[in-house]
């Protein structure tokens, strides 16, 4: 799936950004510029749960994850 911000041809990461353009969107919504339901209702980012709304998982999340998901025995 292919960026929602016109002239991006990379592949979307999540919520239908690709990785710049998302936290281009996140640091507009931090610094009170935009926010998230605007972008949604204006098709600048997708909804939650959409088609192309991977959610991120981030470090610290996968070192949530129990052992058996991550693989490794439990050592964290």
């Amino acid at each position: 799936m292919q960026c929602l911000v016109p002239k991006c041809k990379s592949t979307t990461r999540t919520r239908s950004l690709c990785h710049p353009h998302y936290q281009q969107a996140r640091a507009r919504i931090r610094a009170g510029k935009a926010t998230e339901e605007d972008l949604v209702r204006r098709g600048l980012m997708s909804a939650p749960g959409e088609p192309g709304s991977t959610p991120a998982v981030s470090a610290r999340g996968i070192f949530d994850l129990g052992s058996e998901v991550r693989g490794d025995g439990g050592a964290a």
